[in-house]
C-alpha cells in the first residue's frame, strides 16, 4: 500500500525514468497489469482523479499477482482516496499498464468513471515521462500557462526493456504556474520529442 499526493516532485519522475531499450513485440490494450507502486499516481492524476477532486490513494492489488524484474503488477486494485478531507473506497480495474478505469465505487460520494472516450491510434514512439516533457514545451502550454504535467499511457502500448513503455497516446493532467491543477487533457505523438494536445478530458 503506498500513498500519493499530488504535489510530486520533478525529480521524483526523473529518477524513475527509463532509457528505450530494445524493442520487444508491440501488445495492445489491456496490458499485464498496472506496476502496485504507480496504482496510486496513476489514480490520482487520471481524469477520473481530476473531476472528483482526488488529492491522494492507496491501492492494494488484487487478483492474480505478476512479477517483472522484481516488481509486482495486479489487474485491478481496491484503493481509498482522500477528497476534501473525506475518503472513499473504489475498485479500479487495469485496461493498460498505465492506465486505470474506476470499476465500481464501493464507499464515498463520488462520481462513476466515464472513461475518456475513443484514443487515437498510431505508432508507440515515446515513454511518459518525455510525454509529459514535450506537453510542458508545447505551444498549448504555454498559452494555458502550464508549469507542469504528469501523463500516463493511454491505448495502444509497447514493452521496452527495463520495464519500461512507449505509447502514442497520453492522459496528461497538468499544474499551471500559481501551482493550481489544470485541465486533465488528451495527448498524442507529433515527433520524436514532441506531442499536440487532440481533446480536454476535464477541467
Amino acid at each position: 500500500m503506498r500513498s500519493s499526493r499530488f504535489a510530486l516532485a520533478a525529480s521524483v519522475l526523473v529518477l524513475g525514468a527509463t532509457s528505450a531499450g530494445s524493442a520487444s513485440t508491440a501488445v495492445a490494450a489491456p496490458g499485464p497489469g498496472v506496476r502496485d507502486s504507480r496504482a496510486p499516481d496513476i489514480l490520482v492524476q487520471s481524469a477520473w482523479g481530476r473531476r472528483n477532486g482526488v488529492t491522494a490513494a492507496a491501492c492494494t492489488g488484487i487478483g492474480r499477482a505478476r512479477q517483472s524484474e522484481a516488481l509486482t503488477q495486479h489487474p485491478s486494485f481496491r484503493c481509498r482516496v482522500a477528497v476534501g478531507g473525506k475518503s472513499g473506497v473504489v475498485l479500479a480495474r487495469a485496461l493498460g499498464p498505465e492506465w486505470l478505469r474506476v470499476a465500481s465505487i464501493v464507499a464515498g460520494k463520488l462520481e462513476p468513471d466515464h472513461g475518456i472516450g475513443p484514443v487515437p491510434k498510431g505508432s508507440p514512439t515515446l515513454e511518459s515521462l518525455w510525454a509529459g516533457s514535450a506537453l510542458v514545451r508545447s505551444s498549448w502550454a504555454r498559452t494555458h500557462r502550464i508549469q507542469t504535467a504528469f501523463c500516463f499511457g493511454v491505448g495502444e502500448f509497447r514493452e521496452i526493456g527495463h520495464n519500461g513503455y512507449l505509447f502514442f497516446a497520453y492522459s496528461c493532467s497538468t499544474v499551471d504556474r500559481s501551482g493550481r491543477r489544470g485541465a486533465q487533457v488528451l495527448a498524442t505523438v507529433t515527433g520524436s520529442d514532441s506531442v499536440r494536445v487532440v481533446r480536454t478530458l476535464a477541467r
